[in-house]
């Protein structure tokens, strides 16, 4: 009898020290982002106990699930995370990775003047030509108002030249994430 009970321990000690084997598994909510979006990234792994994120930015994590905010000025990119699912022991692991598309934040910018005394003037953001100023404005025009220059641009400040062939203007504007920005012309 006290031979099958040291058998039935053997037994049991051997069996509770196994550990599975883990399938490391997740899900992002989606795979188009835009810059400012948040990445949720669902753990679907089987058999982990503790688990390892890597993020894109090189940071990791210990939690379960994850919430990532990609900044607002992230240009376009695939990103790549991954997932580790560990056993309980730490002697076996798995390794998930998937791949995300992110596309730069983008806003609009209306460039315009007050001045009714000017010439049309032409604009160029970044260096690029952008259209030319026909109309004035007293008080702001909303953005796209007839006479204006706007432009759809990346999320960030941009160099603004200008020329009515007698005058000439340079300045900034910061464009924000979905978002109308406006420089006047004075």
């Amino acid at each position: 009898m006290k031979k099958i009970f040291s058998l039935l321990f053997l037994v049991v000690v051997f069996l509770s020290s196994c550990q599975r084997q883990p399938s490391a598994d997740f899900t992002t909510d989606k795979y188009n982002y835009i810059a400012g979006d948040v990445v949720i990234l669902t753990n679907t792994s089987i058999d982990g106990s503790k688990f390892k994120w890597t993020l894109p930015d090189g940071q990791t994590s210990g939690a379960e699930n994850l919430d990532y905010n990609l900044s607002e000025t992230q240009q376009d990119a695939t990103l790549t995370f991954t997932l580790e699912a560990i056993s309980n022991n730490g002697k076996k692991s798995d390794v998930a990775t998937k791949l995300v598309s992110v596309k730069s934040a983008t806003g609009q910018a209306t460039i315009w003047t007050s001045n009714s005394n000017v010439n049309p003037i032409s604009v160029y953001i970044d260096n690029i030509s952008a259209g030319t100023i026909t109309a004035s404005y007293f008080g702001t025009p909303n953005c796209g108002a007839l006479g204006c220059v706007t432009a759809t641009l990346k999320v960030g400040t941009h160099y603004v030249s200008a020329s009515d062939g007698n005058y000439t203007w340079s300045g900034t504007v910061n464009v924000i994430r979905n978002g109308c920005s406006t420089l006047v012309l004075q």
